[in-house]
């Protein structure tokens, strides 16, 4: 009991922060949050709903909506308690393997307080759904019970597709076994694992699935600058960088990790639209992966037990600084939110129609349909013709429509944008419309500091 306290006050710890910063946010949790507001209307998946990731989040998305009583707070904060037991079976499974105490609450602390976890965790998009599935899945296989370490990872790959690294790393390591009884287990338990969750899309709206998923997401363009990314992650991440690269040098003696760290950046190179986010894959592993760097430092060096962690709470106190006294805690939070849906319901329009990080919310909450059934109104999905926004503005603008906008304000410079998104014809709605509501962004990412309503009636 006395080595499991300090893990609970770990986590305990870590809750009250991500409480304190919990609100609602320009994110895509808004759009999961929307999935399963429609899919309790009856609304289908692919048939019903453009969806370009695999199914089983929305699963997941529709039980949290109803768990948290509808309450788009506590939905953000469901990642948070994800989080929570990853940290748990981190700890749980080092120590099983170690019997160390310190290895063990160390690999804990390196997971739940990194900053990429505390950074992207504001959020509900499915990552750590994917993360707790995909640690399942290891826990089972260092159990020995193949079968079902292959139902988890075949969860994680159908929650979200960018964990395929962590299940090719574990399809390799069986086959570099030579276990090949096991290696037919964990695949016939994988495929018939994703037929299962695939089947009822398969069978209603095949021709859509594939679309959506394979036409959209595999061939999206290039986003961010990798070069930025990967700086990103060394600067803010270092130890688990060094893990990363040390899993490689140490893949002899450990082929599972080093497998891992090998296909994460076969990855990280290959796939064009990667995103920060997106790494959630990685952090688990690498901590899980500590004990094999702390017993080569340790043997090499005759370090004192307590050295390399205290080394390593230096960087995790910077992290827990970074994070709390700069723009990262409050990124894209909306200010006085409740005054957009209050707004929206006295003027009672007949549709809503905007940008897709919050707009799909306030659809939601308001029980306002979309114009067109239009719920994700990315900018890529313009780009591909799926929707044509100048039909869409003609519709809004004539149909009693609130128009919901991202806006620029900033005095200082002169500049003063209503409209900055390339999902409208802007002059239609300038000509046609009035804004009826603005409210402020906070710690702006990009030059995003406002939400505004136009009304269009």
């Amino acid at each position: 009991m006395k080595k499991i306290l300090p893990l609970l006050f770990l986590i305990f710890f870590f809750l009250i922060i991500k409480a304190s910063s919990n609100g609602i946010r320009l994110s895509d949790t808004n759009i999961y949050f929307n999935i399963a507001y429609q899919i309790s209307h009856g609304k289908i998946l692919y048939k019903d709903i453009f969806f370009s990731n695999f199914p089983f989040f929305s699963y997941i998305s529709s039980l949290y909506y109803f768990l948290t009583a509808k309450s788009i707070e506590f939905f953000y904060f469901t990642s948070s308690i994800e989080i929570a037991i990853i940290t748990f079976f981190i700890y749980l499974i080092t120590y099983r393997k170690t019997k160390n105490f310190i290895i063990s609450i160390t690999s804990s602390i390196l997971y739940i307080l990194s900053f990429m976890v505390l950074s992207t965790s504001d959020h509900q998009t499915g990552v750590f759904t994917a993360s707790l599935f995909a640690v399942l899945s290891y826990f089972y296989l260092q159990k020995k019970k193949i079968f079902i370490s292959g139902i988890f990872i075949a969860i994680a790959i159908f929650t979200k597709a960018y964990f395929l690294p962590i299940f090719l790393s574990f399809l390799m390591y069986i086959a570099l076994k030579k276990e090949w009884k096991n290696l037919l287990k964990f695949g016939v338990s994988f495929a018939v694992t994703g037929l299962i969750i695939l089947l009822p899309f398969l069978v209603q709206a095949p021709q859509q699935l594939i679309a959506d998923i394979f036409g959209f997401s595999l061939t999206r363009p290039v986003g961010l600058s990798k070069i930025n990314i990967m700086w990103f992650f060394i600067t803010r991440d270092f130890p688990l960088f060094i893990l990363l690269l040390f899993n490689i040098f140490n893949i002899r003696k450990n082929i599972f990790f080093g497998l891992v760290s090998i296909f994460s950046i076969i990855f990280f190179v290959g796939y064009q639209d990667i995103y920060y986010l997106y790494l959630n894959f990685l952090p688990p592993f690498l901590c899980l992966s500590f004990y094999e760097i702390y017993s080569f430092l340790k043997s090499k060096f005759n370090l004192q037990k307590y050295a390399i962690p205290t080394i390593l709470s230096v960087f995790v106190l910077l992290n827990l600084l970074t994070y709390t006294s700069s723009y990262y805690r409050d990124l894209g939070k909306l200010e006085n939110f409740n005054k957009i849906i209050s707004t929206i319901v006295s003027e009672k329009p007949k549709y809503l129609y905007g940008v897709n990080d919050i707009t799909p919310l306030l659809i939601a909450l308001t029980n306002i349909p979309a114009l067109e059934n239009v719920n994700d109104a990315h900018e890529y999905f313009f780009m591909r013709k799926v929707y044509d926004k100048k039909i869409l503005t003609d519709k809004a603008v004539k149909s009693k429509a609130i128009i919901v906008t991202h806006g620029a304000d900033y005095p200082e410079y002169n500049l003063k944008q209503d409209i900055i998104d390339n999902i409208f014809v802007n002059e239609a709605i300038y000509k046609n419309c009035k804004i009826i509501l603005s409210i402020p962004v906070l710690q702006a990412e990009g030059s995003v500091n406002r939400i505004n309503l136009f009304k269009c009636y």
